[in-house]
């Protein structure tokens, strides 16, 4: 990433939008080319040579520590607790992620920030008192040291980062979450119904985080969550990517579309559909993706290439 450390652009159905987290190096290099800058410029400016070496010594180290601490303690302050986010988020977040990790990482970042305005602050008095221009280069040691320590954390707030930008951002409106087996044709049916750019892994062919489109009918905008497949096994063997889904269907559903995938193996996707329908307290409707292949009998089938079919059972989970 250039020095400048610009934002990221980021899809706005994003829940969080974050700044760039820079490593311990691009901080450094950052923080003391700029106060090399600015202590050129100011010593060019000073009425003797003593007084200029001086005052660009000052600025330098103003300058350099004050970007270090500026980028740490934005790190801090925009990035999410646990505590403050809703418990949806929380509990996705948990899954992708170690909580405290996290957490350590974020305390160490402060940790650096305010040891290195401490520091800044006790040289600035000493340049302005003793006059001693090494002073400035003890700084400059020290608080890369300081930064250098905490280059861990930088690294995995950076990743945490790239997971929460995955997070969509959700509305409180009636939703419906398209659950099933992996590669039943749920992103398919998003895609089609509510023309969201749905994401899917190349391989195996499946989605792995939660994504979101919408269909507005009237007055009335629906949510439509695409989940990723679940397997027909117990909770305790489902991975985190399964979990996301179980998340999906416990906090966010009003209604359940279960897609049946009639070229896979029926019983253990009719096992998944009764643990649904006992686990979670809300309707689910269920619907034969039909891939021209044999159907089970006795649900409804629809083409999830087809807009009028999509249409059509998107009606039919809301009552419409």
């Amino acid at each position: 990433m250039p020095a400048g450390f610009k934002q990221r652009i980021v899809s706005p159905h994003c829940m969080f939008m974050l700044n760039y987290v820079p490593t311990a190096e691009e901080l450094i290099d950052k923080a003391y080319g700029a106060g090399s800058m600015e202590g050129k410029r100011s010593r060019s400016m000073g009425p003797k040579v003593p007084d200029k070496i001086l005052t660009g010594e000052i600025r330098r180290v103003t300058v350099a520590g004050g970007i270090i601490v500026g980028e740490l303690n934005a790190i801090v302050e925009q990035f999410p607790s646990f505590e403050q986010m809703p418990v949806f988020q929380q509990q996705l977040l948990d899954l992708r992620v170690d909580r405290d990790r996290y957490k350590k990482s974020l305390g160490a970042l402060k940790w650096c920030a305010d040891r290195v305005e401490s520091l800044k602050q006790k040289t600035l008095r000493k340049l302005k008192t003793q006059k001693d221009a090494q002073e400035s280069r003890n700084f400059l040691g020290r608080a890369g040291s300081f930064v250098k320590r905490v280059a861990p954390e930088l690294r995995y707030v950076g990743e945490v980062k790239q997971v929460l930008e995955t997070f969509p951002m959700l509305k409180d409106e009636p939703t419906v979450v398209v659950a099933g087996i992996p590669n039943a044709g749920k992103s398919t049916f998003v895609r089609t119904l509510t023309g969201s750019k749905v994401k899917v892994a190349p391989y195996p062919f499946t989605t792995t985080d939660i994504l979101v489109g919408y269909k507005k009918v009237r007055h009335i905008e629906y949510q439509v969550v695409d989940s990723p497949g679940i397997l027909d096994r117990p909770m305790a063997k489902r991975n985190k990517t399964e979990l996301q889904a179980v998340l999906a269907l416990k906090h966010l559903a009003n209604v359940v579309l279960f897609v049946i995938d009639p070229q896979a193996d029926i019983e253990p996707q009719m096992n998944l559909l009764k643990e649904i329908g006992e686990s979670f307290p809300i309707e689910v409707v269920a619907a034969v993706n039909d891939k021209g292949t044999g159907v089970p009998e006795g649900y409804p089938v629809f083409n999830a290439t087809v807009p009028e079919d999509c249409e059509r059972v998107f009606r039919e989970c809301f009552g419409l």
